[in-house]
């Protein structure tokens, strides 16, 4: 449980639909990066910055709904 004055950080989404999941990676300098095993194998693939990307776009991917959110402590 958040403790307050504790900062937290997005660092991860997994999206789902039944039988298959990919994700977005946020790394700590914002750089938002996807992948799907099954299509990208190890590669991730550059999709802009947290600050300039709509949570639109990081509500979904293609027809995958956001189903995991996870984030690191400051």
């Amino acid at each position: 449980m958040p403790q307050h004055g504790q900062l937290y950080r997005l660092c991860g989404i997994i999206y789902f639909v039944p039988s298959h999941f990919v994700s977005r990676v946020i790394d700590k300098n914002g750089e938002v990066w996807y992948n799907d095993g099954i299509t990208t194998k190890e590669t991730f693939i550059y999709c802009g910055n947290i600050i300039t990307i709509s949570s639109d776009f990081l509500y979904s991917a293609d027809v995958y709904k956001a189903s995991i959110l996870i984030y690191t402590r400051l």
